[in-house]
């Protein structure tokens, strides 16, 4: 199938609704990049030094990027709810008040929250950095084999999944490259110095019923995590949790120090343990 076939069977099913970044990914996981080709030319010193100059525009226009709640909305999010944009802005507060466990290799902040008692809507910004960038670098959990194509060396591959089937992990992240928006392949060949130590961040957001979830990895190796929930969407109990002083939240993360070749149930399961407590609360 074509990528435009692909690309038009998506937007039928998904409607105008899902981010484009989520439509290239789709596009990325299923072509494989079976139709594309690298080819390989000759460019001049000066073209060179043109392309160099681009590249560090661009990468410090991207070191800029407040990444907040505005920018989510504007650059992440196909045709938002302007009404409801709006009053999540109304209701914003940075860094709330919170209180994280001790952890000796990465930093978890809510940068920003945004809770609409009217709309029972919760929105919040989670970012998650290294403490020793030198040494260690970050990636969500769920970059990692995006494809669900991964078999582990013991098990048997369906003959229906041979061709794309691999059995070494795969890492996914985004290119700066509009025509090749997502990259992907053998995880120490994806990370930015594959002379660090890798670590793969993965987060269990409060129990009140996750709707939406959008995800992205800065310029500087941060990951921020997007997520919109309904606090009173799922679990009654969650009504008495809801008071003037505002929505009580606990953010469970777990975080795994890849290596390769390690056991898939260590990876999956294993690692260390944290949590983030904080209030939330209706800005002005």
């Amino acid at each position: 199938m074509k990528e435009q076939e692909l690309r038009e069977r998506l937007n039928s099913l998904t409607g105008p609704e899902i981010p484009a970044e989520t439509h290239y990914a789709f596009l990325s996981a299923v072509s494989q990049g079976k139709e594309g080709k690298i080819m390989k030319k000759k460019i001049s010193a000066g073209l060179v030094f043109a392309l160099v100059l681009i590249l560090v525009t661009v990468a410090a226009i991207a070191a800029s990027v407040a990444y907040d709640l505005k920018w989510w909305y504007e650059e992440r999010t196909a045709e938002p709810d302007q009404e409801m944009v709006q009053k999540v802005m109304e209701h914003r507060v940075e860094n709330p008040e919170q209180q994280q466990d001790e952890n000796d290799l990465i930093n978890v902040t809510v940068q920003e929250s945004s809770w609409v008692p009217e709309k029972d809507q919760l929105t919040t910004i989670i970012r998650v950095s290294v403490k020793d960038p030198e040494h260690y670098e970050l990636f969500s959990m769920y970059s990692l084999d995006v494809d669900g194509c991964y078999f582990s060396p013991e098990e048997t591959i369906p003959e229906s999944d041979m061709e794309e089937a691999h059995t070494e992990h795969w890492l996914w992240r985004e290119s700066p490259d509009p025509e090749d928006p997502v990259r992907h392949g053998p995880v120490q060949e994806m990370m930015d110095d594959s002379s660090k130590r890798l670590l793969l961040i993965d987060y269990d957001i409060w129990a009140s019923g996750t709707q939406s979830l959008d995800e992205c990895r800065t310029p500087e190796g941060d990951v921020l995590y997007w997520v919109e929930s309904h606090p009173g969407y799922l679990y009654v109990e969650n009504d008495k949790k809801i008071t003037e002083e505002g929505i009580p939240c606990t953010l469970h993360y777990r975080l795994v120090e890849y290596t390769e070749g390690m056991d898939d149930k260590e990876l999956y399961t294993g690692g260390t343990q944290g949590e983030v407590t904080f209030i939330v609360q209706p800005g002005n």
